[in-house]
């Protein structure tokens, strides 16, 4: 049976709970300095637009769907890490990608990398894939720095419109094998062994 919970040494990955919605809001969604740097939502922040979130995130099948994570730490919500199915770019429509935000209180510790490592080896495990991909601001350097640090390689460029920015924006699309992820950070079915 597939996990949606996992425990790292810091954090719990898990899904998403009703009661995160109002924390999600406060920490996130609401939050310009996170949404700025996320195409999909709008800014002034839209609840319209969390309760939409939130019903897919309580709702993800994590076999078959993009499942949303939740980012636990000391049992409070900090951030999410999206493995999303493959679809969402359209430069490389076969690719499984993956996704994330943190709260500003949370960054800077080394958390979001924790999580990104967790998630991505749950993600190798279940798509039995060779790549995954990612795709970031080109002037999101934090964003590209921990991307570098997972193993991706910058391997291109698309322009997405940005919602919160409202105007279209270039971003890097990066990709990560398999086979340096796991060289870097440990193979996804043993380090997820009877998490799967």
């Amino acid at each position: 049976m597939l996990t949606t919970t996992i425990d790292t040494q810091r954090l719990r990955l898990r899904r998403y709970q009703p009661e995160d919605l109002e924390p999600y809001w406060e920490i996130g969604h609401s939050d310009y300095e996170i949404i700025r740097w996320l195409t999909g939502a709008s800014w002034p922040a839209q609840r319209s637009e969390l309760n939409a979130v939130a019903d897919f995130a309580l709702n993800a099948n994590p076999l078959t769907d993009t499942f949303p994570f939740a980012i636990e730490h000391n049992g409070l919500l900090i951030g999410g890490v999206d493995v999303q199915k493959p679809g969402d770019l359209n430069e490389f429509p076969e690719l499984p990608t993956i996704g994330y935000w943190l709260s500003q209180k949370a960054q800077g510790h080394g958390l979001m990398l924790e999580a990104c490592v967790a998630a991505l080896h749950w993600g190798f495990a279940r798509d039995a894939c060779d790549t995954f991909a990612a795709r970031v601001f080109a002037t999101n350097y934090p964003s590209q720095k921990l991307l570098k640090k997972l193993g991706f390689e910058p391997v291109g460029v698309c322009i997405r419109y940005s919602k919160s920015l409202q105007q279209d924006v270039e971003n890097i699309i990066m990709h990560l094998p398999r086979d340096r992820f796991e060289a870097l950070h440990g193979d996804a079915h043993v380090m997820m062994g009877a998490a799967l």
